[in-house]
């Protein structure tokens, strides 16, 4: 073989280790530029705590604009306050006192809060008038509530059942729909599409995805066993795929024919799982008391692009920003955690009193709840006090 030729024949390979250096650096230097940003945010933090404002001001006013997402709007909106802890920024909704409460259920496009209830009833709280009075919603036959979700479009609401039933509300009349008897035991997981065309719940067996696009609702197939311990269900954001948790793994399927697409090995009771605003990342967090970690996923390939943890106590509940940058995480270890979505660094943190579940955003990135034993605990930053600045001194994005 001539030299010529050897050379030809070395190409290929120069230009995968090329390829391979310039994709490692870029993660190395995404890593440090989030490292340093995360720094300076837990700095600021420390200078509202002392009543450093002008501190805090400067750092904030220092950090890179392209990584900013709801913790930056969050301590931004505390230091205009001139409030020393971000406890001050938190309001809570009380579960109702007539009956017991599972959890409440953000509806992400207007602010209404649906607390789910063991009578079999919804009771239904605008979050931007806290003020106005409860709407209760009855179920005939009293079965407990065990899994409520709102479509991501806010116009459907799904309530899955103790007796095995799925009902679908109209959210914005709040009447009934549609009942569908999937069988007789508890219908503890439950997804939706994004447009409330189309469900995946528990089954008698399996986990069962069915179609509500014909009058009659349709049962497309079986897309997992289901467990004891429960299961992870998630829609991706345009409504083509179905994930779903289990054992080992995370597995997607075709959401109009039930076929099965890719899988993903995570962990032993590999759960909470939640797509990212454009459906090529998906959230998985295990729990078990073994596996106390939080992985992202890419969808398309089923690589793992990060794994943190593990962590005191097993992740309760996730959820994305809508700008996608962020992971906001609850659980029993009393904090929730804010991560970077990309290296799985802790951007934010604060302490809390009680085990957290069901973290949610509103679709403009302002408002951000979860629920813990006592109530239903938010902060929302266009909130009444920061309605009353000028019009040209609000924040127009997270990203300003």
């Amino acid at each position: 073989m001539s030299l010529s030729t050897r050379r030809l024949s070395l190409l290929p390979v120069l230009a995968l280790i090329t390829t391979w250096l310039t994709t490692a650096t870029s993660a190395d230097q995404q890593d440090k530029a989030v490292s340093d940003y995360a720094d300076t945010i837990s700095t600021v933090q420390t200078a509202l705590e002392e009543d450093r404002l002008d501190d805090a001001k400067k750092g904030l006013a220092s950090t890179n604009q392209s990584l900013r997402s709801f913790e930056f709007a969050l301590l931004e909106e505390q230091a205009r306050r001139g409030t020393k802890n971000t406890g001050s920024l938190i309001k809570r909704l009380e579960m109702p006192k007539d009956v017991k409460t599972r959890y409440g259920v953000l509806n992400p496009t207007n602010r209404q809060l649906v607390f789910i209830c063991q009578d079999g009833g919804l009771r239904v709280h605008d979050l931007s008038n806290l003020d106005q009075d409860t709407v209760l919603l009855p179920h005939g036959d009293k079965s407990a509530v065990w899994r409520g979700v709102f479509s991501h479009d806010g116009k459907r609401f799904f309530a899955g059942h103790q007796n095995g039933e799925v009902i679908v509300w109209n959210a914005e009349t709040w009447k009934v729909i549609q009942t569908i008897s999937i069988g007789s035991r508890p219908i503890r997981e439950l997804a939706v599409a994004p447009d409330g065309s189309a469900f995946v719940a528990e089954g008698q067996q399996s986990l069962e995805l069915w179609s509500l696009r014909d009058e009659t609702p349709k049962k497309i197939g079986d897309v997992g066993d289901r467990f004891n311990f429960g299961e992870g269900l998630s829609f991706s954001p345009k409504g083509d795929l179905v994930a779903t948790g289990g054992m080992f793994a995370i597995t997607t399927y075709d959401a109009n024919t039930g076929a099965e697409v890719q899988k993903m090995t995570h962990a032993s009771y590999t759960m909470g799982l939640q797509f990212d605003p454009d459906g090529t990342r998906i959230a998985s967090a295990p729990r078990g008391n073994v596996n106390k970690l939080l992985a992202v996923f890419e969808v398309k390939s089923g690589k793992r692009l990060f794994n943190v943890g593990p962590f005191k106590k097993y992740v309760v509940g996730l959820a994305f920003t809508p700008d996608g940058k962020r992971i906001a995480a609850t659980g029993c270890e009393e904090v929730l955690r804010i991560f970077d979505s990309t290296t799985g660094q802790v951007v934010l943190k604060f302490d809390r009193p009680e085990c957290g579940t069901n973290p949610a955003f509103t679709d403009d990135g302002r408002l951000l709840g979860w629920s813990e034993p006592s109530g239903y605990f938010f902060i929302d930053l266009n909130s009444q006090d920061a309605d009353k600045l000028r019009s040209d001194e609000r924040p127009k994005s997270l990203n300003k």
